[in-house]
């Protein structure tokens, strides 16, 4: 392991915990602003191992959290979203230069982060939670494993625990 994949790693550790403390955030505000911060140390962390994919799916999530802070329901903003989505994805494919596995692994990622884009705007909570459990952290854990980013893996393990738990919790709620 090289300094830079030690480095790198460590930014992705920092995204780790900063993205799990902002789930303890009481307002959106500063929910987004922590989400906003652990996407740029992700970044940072695929960055340095090479996963450009990665990097620029991260730096479009922190523009989605911005724009989604708000829950004004303007097309506007998830055809935004969208778009940039799809330049990232068509920047890796080009960067790839015909790496098939490396389009492939960008590819995962993509489709789950426009769709998933599209049920956030939407704002179905239990949609959300059941697409992150089935296809978004999946598709990401995928990537992680053979770009290697130790932080990564963790936080989509954790997201897919957190989405359980919050299906369980209101499973049992209706029950009441």
């Amino acid at each position: 392991m090289t300094l830079t994949d030690f480095i790198a790693q460590g930014f992705g550790i920092i995204g780790l915990i900063i993205t799990v403390l902002s789930f303890q955030c009481k307002g959106n505000t500063k929910f987004f602003i922590m989400q906003a911060l652990g996407g740029f140390m992700y970044f940072l962390n695929f960055a340095l191992i090479g996963a450009l994919a990665g990097a620029l799916f991260n730096l479009t999530n922190m523009v989605r959290g911005a724009l989604l802070s708000k829950d004004d329901k303007k097309v506007w903003k998830v055809v935004t979203i969208c778009s940039l989505y799809t330049v990232c994805y068509v920047v890796s494919v080009i960067l790839a230069k015909g790496d098939t596995f490396q389009i492939f692994l960008a590819t995962l990622p993509f489709i789950t982060l426009f769709i998933m884009s599209i049920l956030m705007w939407k704002g179905n909570a239990k949609h959300i939670r059941y697409f992150q459990i089935i296809f978004m952290s999946p598709s990401w854990i995928v990537h992680n494993i053979f770009n290697f980013t130790l932080g990564g893996l963790i936080c989509e393990t954790m997201n897919m625990c957190s989405a359980i738990i919050f299906l369980i919790r209101n499973k049992l709620n209706q029950s009441k």
